[in-house]
């Protein structure tokens, strides 16, 4: 099981100017809560829990994993990711989903891995986190 690693995500969003109603939904969110109630269930479970970092997980294709050549450049658009490889559109968070999930996925069966060298680096810094726990 996989999941976005959210750590800091109020810090993030509230840097942004945003409304009133804005803020008072996004803080009202309970990520730690929801972190620590998944991890209980899936420990009981035998389930192992990997948290992603979210870095590139929206600007990878989650069909061919590829990444945009140029630096500073991304094949992602608002909500919308296209890649320039293969030629994939999707919403840009159900790309991102499916990237988290095939990290994850990795993380649990490592000879596998089908990533991209962005994301081999998040990888291996799952892979070192996921064995120290």
């Amino acid at each position: 099981m996989a999941f976005e690693d959210l750590t800091n995500i109020r810090k993030f969003l509230n840097t942004n100017p945003r409304s009133k109603t804005e803020r008072r939904r996004t803080n009202n969110w309970a990520f730690y809560q929801l972190k620590m109630f998944v991890t209980y269930k899936a420990i009981l479970a035998g389930v192992p829990v990997v948290f992603v970092p979210p870095a590139y997980t929206s600007q990878t294709c989650s069909r061919c994993h590829h990444v945009h050549p140029e630096q500073g450049k991304s094949y992602r658009h608002g909500k919308v990711f296209k890649c320039g490889c293969c030629g994939l559109e999707a919403d840009a968070d159900w790309n991102a989903a499916n990237n988290i999930a095939t990290l994850g996925a990795t993380v649990n069966s490592p000879e596998s891995s089908v990533m991209s060298c962005v994301l081999e680096g998040q990888l291996s810094l799952l892979c070192s986190t996921f064995n120290q726990g």
